[in-house]
């Protein structure tokens, strides 16, 4: 097995397959309705996170870290079993890596550990809302890195989006008090925008590598990149008892091994303009957790930026529909 980090890689490159004629195996085309079956429910599993993330965590313990690390080491082990299942082991060993596999990987953990920690320390919405900057992020370095086209209707869709998401958070017409919780919550949820916006650009490569395989490398170097996480922090889980390890669990099964699974499956399927449009799905199911589960206030305005995310995610598929 060997890594590629450098110019060389020339499959590494998304170019479309009609460009480059350099290697006899072919992408597969994309199935576009299973991208969105796949986007659907992962961010719908995504938006649970906090849930999980909180019922895991004892009062005022910060362990986005260590829940992260343990959502992709469950994740990893959970690919190599279905792999084993279906005799397909021998294809990781076959499969080169490159610097977007290992990148995908290292940037989801990063994003994911710190998401994780913005929605203890702020409300679930703020926190949601400023990770999915990401999208934003990635579809704007697509149109500058891929020469990805980004559609008329792709771009209202984003910037409809946007608009939504300040209102979900309230960060139009909302309280804009803060403490030093909310500061720091703010600023992880910044860093997990940026981070995630880079792992969704590293998904737009290396599309001629199986799902399952792909699935596996991002669970292994996202748990690499978190446990590095861990060792600087040192989280304490002395206080976690019997039922927090129990929502752990659900966490990494849930908002680990299923909704990251699906997403890298988006990732093959979809361009960047729908992949996140529709993954905003995340922030309205956020919102519905918030305000169920915790008691979240929804103001009229915060429910508007709901409806207008909603919007937006139709957008897309009107545009590929015309």
């Amino acid at each position: 097995m060997t890594v590629s980090l450098g110019a060389p890689a020339r499959a590494d490159i998304a170019v479309p397959p009609a460009a480059v004629r350099t290697t006899p195996v072919a992408a597969p085309r994309p199935n576009r309705r299973l991208g969105i079956v796949a986007i659907v429910v992962s961010a719908t599993a995504m938006g649970a996170a906090g849930l999980f993330g909180r019922k895991a965590s004892p009062d005022g313990a910060v362990l986005g870290e260590a829940l992260t690390l343990g959502r992709m080491a469950v994740g990893a082990l959970g690919m190599l079993v279905l792999l084993a299942a279906t005799r397909r082991l021998g294809q990781v060993r076959r499969e080169r890596l490159s610097w977007s596999v290992v990148g995908g990987g290292v940037f989801l953990g990063l994003s994911l550990a710190t998401y994780l920690s913005a929605t203890v320390l702020t409300d679930l919405s703020r926190a949601v809302v400023l990770h999915y900057l990401g999208p934003v992020v990635a579809t704007v370095l697509a149109r500058v890195v891929l020469k990805e086209r980004i559609a008329r209707l792709d771009a209202l869709s984003i910037g409809t989006a946007f608009a939504g998401m300040l209102l979900a958070a309230g960060f139009v017409g909302g309280d804009a008090s803060s403490g030093e919780h909310e500061t720091l919550g703010t600023v992880l949820g910044v860093a997990s925008g940026l981070f995630y916006g880079a792992a969704l650009l590293c998904y737009r490569y290396r599309r001629d590598m199986p799902s399952d395989v792909r699935c596996f490398w991002n669970f292994a170097f996202g748990a690499v990149a978190t446990g590095a996480m861990v060792v600087v922090t040192r989280p304490d889980l002395s206080g976690m008892t019997t039922e927090n390890w129990m929502w752990a669990g659900g966490f990494f099964a849930v908002c680990g091994l299923l909704a990251l699974g699906l997403l890298v499956v988006a990732g093959k399927h979809l361009r960047a303009a729908e992949l996140s449009g529709l993954s905003y799905l995340e922030v309205v199911v956020a919102l519905a957790v918030g305000m169920l589960a915790f008691g979240e206030a929804v103001s009229t305005l915060a429910a508007l930026g709901a409806g207008l995310i909603l919007l937006s995610m139709a957008l897309p598929l009107v545009a590929r529909a015309r």
